[in-house]
């Protein structure tokens, strides 16, 4: 069994018929663990709703029965929810009130510059952000709107207590569901991801590879359903190359600008499953649907609709010119008790 999950974890060139073969054989090996939580999330049966690589997969039906294996996994410690609050929020940062290209006539300004900075002379303060507050319970989709330069990439950055290169007041007030800022950076630092608009990525890297890498990072310590690590991780890396229609590049090698590999949408939905990958309580996106068509960005809005709706997923989503598809999407819904709904600041 161990080298059957070892052939899986590796992305490798392999046909469908072995593929199906092997998934057929775990999902036999962990029946009785699947069947006790009325749920197989590895199913060899070809029609089933749950199976990424059958013609009927349905991600609903399959974010149902991952959710109800998570909270079953352990009764002792169902999955962390979050949320956010912050009032008088006020951010800052430091210009010197130009920017130019370096040269070697600007060359003395900028050493004048670095020694200002190691004398301790501070530069003069611009507001980014003035006096903002809001309330984002677990469950909900937060449209953070905005022109560019407006301060829509600080507010995510500070709300992921992402606040390198800015000031954060010490007078504003922020709480992420009982915890403070300081313990969101040190010690649960999982649990507010912020996914910035450029793609970083290794560029050598089959998309394979990069998924799974990303879910074999952030596996649980109670591993829902008795798999084993590498089959936890196959299994979502090939769920979310599904959900965002990915599946083929598997072996497709992830490129750059300089390294030739997928195409820039298929990479910017790389750099989109690889975040929703970590399961974070609270995620902020920052013009994720960039280079993305307006059905893959709709898909990108359902997506974020089903984890806030049954996994009280909190979801701050920044959009630029964002179809009127993919806005109702994401904001025509509303469960009550703070769970599923939306709101627009």
């Amino acid at each position: 069994m161990t080298s059957e999950a070892t052939t899986l974890a590796g992305p490798g060139d392999f046909s469908d018929r072995q593929r199906e073969d092997e998934l057929c054989e775990v999902a036999r090996s962990l029946s009785k663990v699947s069947s006790a939580l009325g749920s197989d999330l590895l199913p060899c049966d070809e029609g089933s709703a749950l199976d990424p690589w059958g013609p009927r997969f349905d991600v609903l039906s399959w974010t149902k029965a991952f959710q109800k294996l998570r909270i079953n996994a352990d009764p002792n410690e169902r999955p962390r929810v979050s949320g956010i609050a912050f009032k008088n929020l006020r951010v800052s940062g430091f210009s010197s009130g130009s920017m130019s290209q370096d040269t070697v006539g600007n060359l003395p300004w900028k050493l004048l510059n670095s020694g200002k900075a190691i004398l301790g002379i501070k530069q003069p303060s611009i507001d980014i952000i003035h006096e903002a507050e809001a309330l984002v319970l677990p469950g909900e989709i937060v449209a953070v709107l905005g022109p560019p330069g407006s301060g829509c990439s600080t507010l995510l950055k500070t709300i992921a207590a992402d606040t390198y290169g800015f000031n954060v007041d010490k007078n504003s007030i922020v709480n992420y569901h009982g915890l403070r800022p300081e313990q969101i950076a040190r010690e649960y630092r999982g649990d507010a991801v912020y996914t910035a608009e450029v793609d970083e990525n290794f560029p050598k890297l089959t998309v394979g590879d990069t998924l799974y890498f990303a879910a074999l990072a952030r596996t649980p310590g109670t591993i829902p359903g008795g798999f084993t690590k590498e089959q936890y991780a196959v299994h979502l890396r090939d769920v979310v190359m599904k959900i965002f229609g990915i599946s083929h590049t598997v072996n497709t090698i992830v490129g750059d600008n300089f390294v030739r590999g997928v195409s820039g949408g298929e990479r910017k939905r790389v750099t989109i499953a690889e975040a929703a990958l970590s399961f974070a309580p609270l995620q902020c996106w920052d013009n994720s649907t960039r280079g993305l068509d307006s059905a893959n960005a709709f898909e990108f809005c359902r997506a974020l609709k089903n984890q806030a709706k049954y996994m009280d997923i909190s979801s701050l989503v920044a959009i630029y010119q964002a179809s009127q598809d993919a806005y109702d999407v994401s904001s025509s819904f509303v469960l009550g008790g703070g769970r599923g709904g939306s709101r627009n600041h």
